[in-house]
């Protein structure tokens, strides 16, 4: 027994070691350099300036989403850490929350189902940094965190009696869920439902119930659910009852979707090819794992045919699947059904196969843990797993410094912008990664971008204020060979922009936007910050005031009349 406790101990502690260590190659240069995080960094600096401080200009442009969307938790978090906080420590807290989290959930989850082979749980380190991890798809990330609490608090409460407490702790998880992204929502919704489905079916096996005595037994578990998920399924139903399907949506095909299947494409980010080597082992591990559990099922099965002086209760103990292995059985055929089934586009909501098929793996790793196998095919499977996700850290680790360089040479960029400035980003590098890194310059002051797709897609905390948003222009309005207007509203006049970041080089030959921006830039800008893949111009009427925050658009730009009822509050 003492034996036991220390492998146990010492166990958790190598795991936890791992965990630690696997943190390193994300969190050891100044930003974590993911598609979407520039952008999410800079809104959560928005909402501060909307909720925090008394900034007129934010509050003209921008306006916190009526909508309770489902994209809220991480920028929240993110918002409530750059109170006191620079941007890149407030990432660098919510990476080490997701990569210590994830795995942690997992294995709780694992050894609630299945704690004979908890061994398996380490399987789930290369799934902790997935494509959407390094996409900056973070709230989606936070979603599989709650998602895994949430299970697994439901399997250890669901044979306990409620209480107020657990309630609580439920529709907390839910709710949470839910804010934090809508699939995975749906999910857990689907995985719960499926849970008590499988749970009446054992009733009526197990205690030879009727279907109407199985029904009312789990009835309370049924309700227990209802509730806590009553004002998120609204939300839920809202939110697609707001967006009639009237979007165009996109599929993939079949056979493109099996292969993402065997090479894992979910945990693919930057090149098919070369990570696709790896990942397609994790595939093959999987499926060795689930062969295997077939045969020693198999083989218990058989032995067990043969033996004497077992009864018949222990013989159904020892070799019959137990409720959790159907519920996970059923749970990822239903997953594998939506994975071939849903549009993969629907609108700007995209990559819902790959999101799918992420839950899928992590399902069918669950499931072949309710297999009876030896220790030593666990230890084998944590082995094979460690050493696939070394060499994914490996190739990753050199894309994050290259990417972490320009990162911060667009962050130091901010250096030279005076505050509540308005900054025209123009991105011209061939880099389908990077488009977003622009908005590193707005993360850690009151900077303006005149540009923002959160804003766009109304999927997120941050909006538009239509009803005070000015137009803007750069250039000479008297000249429009050099004149540039971005009119969004005819009844609105137009604002200078005090600034042009650049991102590439752009070309006059491309198009008149870009010969007509190039002339601008030439006669009235001046260029005051460069690198090799950026330049920040400044246009030479703008008035620096280094230091301060004052709101130089309202008091010189002469920013229209707002609406009635709207007062603009002066600095």
């Amino acid at each position: 027994m003492d034996k036991t406790r220390i492998w146990k101990r010492t166990e958790l502690m190598i795991f936890t070691t791992i965990t630690i260590i696997s943190i390193f190659p994300f969190i050891s240069t100044r930003f974590f350099p993911s598609m979407d995080g520039a952008s999410h960094l800079y809104n959560a600096n928005i909402i501060n300036q909307l909720v925090f401080h008394d900034n007129t200009l934010f509050d003209t442009f921008f306006k916190l989403n009526p909508e309770p969307v489902p994209n809220w938790t991480g920028h929240l978090l993110l918002s409530l850490l750059m109170t006191f906080m620079p941007a890149f420590l407030a990432e660098k807290i919510m990476i080490i929350l997701l990569l210590t989290g994830i795995p942690f959930a997992f294995r709780r989850l694992m050894i609630t189902i299945s704690p004979r082979n908890y061994l398996f749980s380490y399987l789930v380190f290369p799934f902790t940094h997935t494509m959407f991890f390094f996409f900056g798809f973070f709230n989606f990330c936070i979603a599989i965190l709650f998602c895994l609490v949430a299970l697994s608090f439901w399997i250890r409460s669901v044979n306990r009696k409620w209480n107020i407490k657990r309630i609580l702790t439920l529709i907390l998880l839910v709710a949470t869920t839910y804010f934090s992204h809508i699939l995975i929502f749906g999910i857990l919704m689907i995985l719960i439902t499926l849970h008590i489905f499988i749970q009446t079916l054992g009733t009526m096996a197990c205690r030879k119930s009727t279907l109407g005595e199985a029904l009312r037994y789990h009835a309370k578990d049924a309700g227990i659910l209802t509730l806590a998920a009553l004002v998120p399924l609204s939300l839920f139903v809202y939110f697609f009852y707001t967006r009639p399907g009237t979007r165009e949506l996109n599929y993939i095909a079949q056979h493109d979707l099996l292969e993402y299947l065997r090479t894992v494409r979910p945990l693919i980010s930057f090149n098919p090819i070369l990570e696709g080597k790896i990942t397609t082992w994790i595939y093959y591990l999987i499926l060795s794992l689930f062969g295997a559990g077939i045969l020693f099922y198999i083989g218990n099965l058989v032995k067990r045919f043969f033996s004497d002086g077992v009864s018949d209760q222990e013989h159904s103990y020892r070799v019959l699947p137990g409720l959790n292995f159907w519920w996970l059985l059923l749970s990822a055929g239903v997953m594998l059904l939506l994975y071939f089934k849903l549009p993969d586009a629907y609108g700007t909501a995209s990559y819902t196969n790959l999101r799918i098929g992420l839950m899928l793996f992590l399902t069918t790793i669950l499931f072949i843990s309710t297999f009876r196998m030896p220790q030593w095919i666990g230890i084998l499977a944590a082995v094979a797993a460690l050493v696939i996700n070394y060499k994914l850290l490996v190739y990753y680790s050199p894309i994050l410094k290259d990417l972490s360089k320009l990162a911060i040479s667009f962050n130091k960029a901010a250096d030279q912008v005076a505050p509540n400035s308005l900054v025209l980003p123009v991105y011209s590098m061939d880099n389908w990664f990077t488009g977003h890194f622009v908005d590193y310059l707005a993360v850690d002051k009151p900077v303006l971008m005149v540009y923002n797709y959160e804003c766009e897609s109304g999927y997120f905390p941050v909006a538009w204020n239509h009803a005070t948003r000015p137009n803007f222009f750069v250039g000479n309005p008297q000249d429009t060979a050099r004149y540039l207007s971005f009119e969004m509203y005819n009844d609105r006049k137009s604002v200078p922009l005090d600034y042009v970041f650049i991102v590439g080089h752009i070309d006059s030959t491309q198009g008149i936007f870009f010969k007509r921006l190039q002339r601008i830039i030439h006669h009235d800008f001046i260029p005051v910050y460069q690198t090799n893949h950026c330049t920040l111009y400044r246009n030479k009427k703008v008035i620096t005031r280094a230091g301060t925050t004052e709101n130089l658009h309202l008091s010189k730009a002469g920013l229209p009349a707002p609406p009635p009822g709207i007062k603009l509050k002066p600095k």
